[in-house]
């Protein structure tokens, strides 16, 4: 539930976006809703435009959703957002106006256009390839990773399909995900009975057997895992990853990593994503 500061805030963001709209430098641009800071800078270097103006409310999905239709109810035309997709794609979800990321989440959508192979480059200790080669220790790595945070995905799309209020937020991934070599390796049962402790407000069907049972049959379906591998989970199991013998950095972070797969990522990858695209295609049919 959102608090009272937080639909302040985004008021009075609405507010300035409309006086923004008044000036004559902004009046004319197409202009783009995101969830947070890091989306304006990503899109900044990737797809920086004159006739394109990137902000945000610096909140969650609902309300750069909420704010575009209110933005639009004011006669303001040329408002759209850029939203990850989340679980809406594989649930056949759509909003008016309202554009996904090619992946779960643009996390996701770095790790699938080359940065992670880059920063395992970048931040392994060269003296490990001289027992493994690199290709092996890439493969072993994504592939697991991605393996485990498929599965940890199942039981979050399985909580948004159903609204079982399950708490994710702050889980300790270390009371279910171990590492070998490299490759990461996830309890699944640790993993359901650890968010099943967490949670309070959980619903009174919602017992382990339960989950299991539900969870089984989610992952059965073989979803994509674009769509089901949250890229926030993706980098902190990485983090983990490189807190070995064979990182360069032991103390890295969560931040450091994402901030890393940015840095990595190319143009030449964005250009390829249904995003650019559909940028590109705004841009034609408003003939600004």
């Amino acid at each position: 539930m959102n608090s009272l500061r937080d639909i302040t805030g985004v008021s009075d963001w609405i507010s300035g976006m409309l006086l923004l709209f008044r000036s004559p430098k902004y009046s004319r641009k197409i202009f783009f809703t995101l969830e947070g800071e890091s989306d304006i800078r990503f899109l900044n270097t990737h797809f920086a435009d004159e006739r394109i103006h990137y902000d945000s409310p610096c909140s969650g999905k609902p309300e750069v959703i909420n704010a575009v239709q209110l933005l639009r109810s004011h006669g303001k035309q040329n408002v759209y957002g850029l939203c990850d997709a989340d679980f809406d794609i594989l649930e056949g979800n759509s909003y008016e106006n309202i554009h996904f990321t090619d992946c779960h989440d643009l996390e996701m959508m770095l790790i699938e256009g080359g940065s992670f192979d880059k920063f395992i480059s970048e931040f392994l200790k060269t003296s490990i390839l001289r027992i493994h080669t690199l290709e092996d220790i890439r493969n072993n790595l994504k592939e697991s990773i991605i393996d485990v945070t498929y599965k940890i995905g199942i039981l979050k799309w399985l909580n948004f399909k159903n609204n079982l209020l399950l708490m994710f937020k702050g889980m300790k991934y270390d009371n279910f995900i171990t590492f070998v070599d490299f490759s990461a390796n996830i309890d699944i049962d640790n993993y359901i009975q650890h968010i099943l402790d967490r949670s309070p407000r959980k619903p009174p069907h919602c017992d382990f057997n339960f989950l299991k049972k539900e969870y089984q049959l989610l992952y059965n379906k073989q979803a994509d895992y674009k769509y089901v591998c949250n890229g926030h989970d993706f980098t902190y199991i990485t983090m983990m990853a490189f807190h070995s013998e064979f990182s360069r950095d032991k103390n890295i972070t969560q931040e450091k990593v994402e901030s890393h797969l940015r840095i990595a990522y190319s143009a030449t990858a964005f250009q390829r994503t249904n995003i650019y695209n559909e940028l590109s295609g705004l841009i034609d049919s408003h003939n600004i």
